[in-house]
């Protein structure tokens, strides 16, 4: 058969990578440099050209779908069955061996695998079978220190407890471990570990994998964590190759166990000569990597790089930076609109990247109200959210405590000792007697309805303790009464969740009722209402909002990075850490590189908080990058936030940014002696504080662009609107 020239079109460090066969290697592929097409290729090259068998190379990668690309091109290029190929992510390579070796890895020959929901499900039975406190113990906690042991290569009888809630912890994880070996059940931490001690422990099994992978292929090496790395080591001895491509510079995923040292080591543990540097990026435009090249000269360790491009492009980076988070989104919405309709930008090429989830929320408002169709990437829509629903449900029985459906969802939640068989009986009761499960209660006998009546009066509580409250403070009280934020704040993984929350109080806080006397129903219509299906359909085109983790692997066109302020991104919790910080730099450097041609840079100015308007500067990274790659297209703010206090603000003729219109920089209001002129702060019966920043006058009509801070922007006539002026 004709040999197939699986080299032409590789630049010349591409070739030298594909080509290596001198011991092990680490290329040091930085983003958009083609690493991928450098794997694939490899593999087909070493397949062709060393009479290699193709189950005689072990590809080892993060996720489902990278394994799958990786298959279909592999397999495309050679012509091959797929199903003979050694490709997936750690997870599904170490199935895969146990399957083949269940016996000796003590397992029975039908082993079911667990997923995270079923894990923490085993677990809070186990906790509950020894009679602990959920709340002194909470599953979730005791599920990520299994996880954790095991990332480690700890069973349990390895462990020394140094404090009693340790004991405990250890004690139940030996019990796990009993009960999942008595079951047959693997959850997804245990697949590696298993399979890392079936390695261990027979040497016939280790050798005959030894022989067969004669080079071994892992991507994103730098998201490995501490058992991957020992069953890299263990797996290819001293006579396989391993050929690790991953990049530095793209760790974020420290919270998950990643370790990015594991890429210096691997150097002297492999016996590797100093990386290969793939820096042709063939995504982004110069500006653009410049800007990611200053940010990430920044961290210290790194092995570096410095990313270029042959393509040429004198467009700047954009950076806006709004008066508040409304505006902040308002300006995304508007320029949306523009690069869609006027430069024909279809939708599905436009990300907005957010740090944190509760982000989004502004987001959808503005995107919902403006008709274009969103999707929210890898995760839920605002409303949708778990515990947004949670507190919305409260919300509901508040106003209706015979709300089945939200009665169901919160009486156990937080958890207040009401049993599955308690509410199995609440709803036999509900039906035999034709009322709501509030009123069942009354009919059930007195030994079992204690904590479902304590619940109950915790709504009447709640009924008439808002009466006094507005609406963000109805919400801050649901939120703290109900037990939901002492709830997240608990979880490991809670962070998310209570920002989540703090984002629904600030959602209310700029809401406007038609009917004030029913503002608490009208904000629960309009939730229901903004979460209906908005998002596209499954071909329709729309923008993706996500965040800056969940956008890792993936391009777009244009990218808007919003929220750039410090405390925000960077995360407030990192800002007392020097690792921390260089995870968040190297987080904004993933933000930076998804774009394709535009980069927009957004922050706002202040953002409310808790019902408290809290300013913040902008972002560190933000100030990293040279000047003269920057286009500030802000506008007001260019002025300075600091206007928005009503104090000095000169009275000039300003440039032609378009701030005035006609010429006009002042006006007189009618039957009145109050001036008014660009910048200054007025107020609203409606729509409260404001800055005006444009003013129209046409003969007899007189016009002000105002924007209101947490609501937007508003045109209002001044021969009606009653203004006055704020100090």
């Amino acid at each position: 058969m004709q040999k197939k020239d699986f080299l032409s079109g590789l630049n010349s460090e591409q070739l030298k990578a594909v080509t290596h066969i001198d011991g092990s290697l680490l290329v040091l592929a930085g983003a958009g440099s083609g690493k991928t097409k450098v794997l694939t290729t490899r593999m087909a090259w070493l397949i062709q050209n060393y009479q290699l068998g193709i189950g005689e190379i072990l590809a080892v990668t993060f996720t489902n779908k990278a394994a799958n690309e990786m298959l279909y091109r592999v397999s495309s290029m050679l012509n091959a069955d797929s199903r003979m190929m050694w490709v997936g992510t750690f997870h599904s390579i170490a199935l895969r061996m146990l399957r083949a070796h269940y016996e000796e890895a003590g397992l029975i020959k039908n082993f079911q695998i667990i997923d995270s929901n079923e894990q923490q499900s085993l677990i809070k039975r186990l906790i509950k079978q020894r009679n602990l406190d959920e709340d002194k113990y909470p599953p979730r906690e005791l599920q990520n220190f299994i996880n954790y042991q095991k990332e480690h290569a700890l069973r349990a009888n390895q462990l020394s407890p140094d404090n009693l809630r340790t004991k405990y912890w250890v004690e139940l994880y030996a019990i796990y471990e009993e009960v999942c070996n008595r079951d047959g059940l693997v959850d997804f931490t245990e697949l590696l570990l298993r399979c890392y001690e079936l390695l261990s422990f027979h040497d016939g099994i280790l050798n005959r994998y030894r022989h067969q992978f004669k080079h071994i292929l892992v991507d994103e090496f730098q998201d490995t964590n501490q058992l991957q790395y020992k069953w890299l080591q263990l797996l290819s001895g001293i006579k396989s190759t391993v050929f690790a491509v991953g990049d530095d510079d793209q760790s974020i995923y420290s919270f998950r166990g990643a370790k990015v040292g594991n890429m210096r080591a691997f150097m002297q543990d492999f016996t590797a000569p100093e990386p290969l540097l793939l820096e042709q990026n063939y995504r982004s435009t110069q500006t653009i990597l410049a800007a990611a090249n200053a940010i990430i000269d920044n961290n210290g360790d790194r092995i570096g790089k410095n990313l270029w491009t042959s393509q040429k492009s004198n467009d700047k980076i954009r950076l806006y930076e709004g008066y508040t988070e409304e505006d902040e989104a308002y300006f995304v919405v508007d320029e949306i609109k523009s690069l869609h309709n006027n430069d024909g930008v279809e939708l599905s090429d436009i990300a907005i990247l957010y740090r944190s989830n509760a982000q989004s929320r502004v987001f959808e408002q503005h995107l919902y109200n403006r008709g274009i169709a969103y999707k929210v990437y890898g995760g839920l829509r605002f409303f949708d959210r778990m515990e947004i629903k949670r507190v919305l449900a409260y919300l509901r029985l508040i106003l209706n405590p015979n709300d089945n459906e939200a009665y169901l969802r919160v009486v156990n939640f937080p958890a207040r000792g009401i049993g599955a068989k308690s509410i199995e009986n609440l709803l036999l009761v509900a039906d035999e007697n034709s009322v709501s499960f509030v009123e069942a209660v009354n009919f059930l006998p007195e030994k079992s309805k204690k904590n479902i009546l304590k619940f109950n009066n915790l709504i009447k509580t709640m009924q008439e303790d808002i009466k006094v409250l507005n609406l963000p403070e109805t919400i801050s009280y649901v939120i703290e009464t109900s037990g939901l934020r002492e709830f997240f704040e608990n979880e490991k993984d809670g962070e998310d969740r209570i920002e989540n929350l703090n984002e629904l109080v600030t959602a209310v806080t700029g809401f406007l009722p038609e009917n004030p006397s029913d503002v608490l129903a009208e904000f629960l219509a309009h939730s229901v209402l903004e979460s209906l299906d908005h998002q596209a359909a499954k071909n329709e085109q729309s923008i993706q909002l996500m965040t800056v983790h969940a956008a890792k692997g993936l391009e777009f066109k244009v990218v808007f990075v919003v929220g750039l302020e410090d405390g925000l991104f960077p995360h407030d919790n990192s800002l007392n850490s020097q690792n921390n910080l260089e995870e968040e730099r190297r987080l904004m450097y993933v933000a930076i590189t998804r774009a394709k041609e535009k980069l927009y840079l957004l922050r706002a100015c202040s953002r409310l908080l808790w019902g408290k308007r809290l300013s913040a500067p902008l972002s560190r990274f933000v100030n990293e990058i040279p000047a003269e790659l920057i286009l500030n297209i802000s506008g007001m703010s260019q002025i300075g936030y600091s206007q928005l206090d009503g104090h000095s603000y000169k009275d000039e003729q300003y440039d032609d940014t378009g701030w005035v219109e006609n010429k006009t920089s002042r006006v007189e209001l009618k039957n009145s002696d109050v001036t008014l002129k660009i910048g200054d702060m007025v107020s609203h019966a409606k729509f409260g504080r404001g800055k005006i920043l444009k003013l129209f006058a046409e003969g007899k009509k007189m016009t002000a662009e105002i924007f209101f801070i947490g609501i937007g922007k508003k045109v209002l006539d001044l021969n009606i609107a009653q203004l006055e002026k704020a100090y």
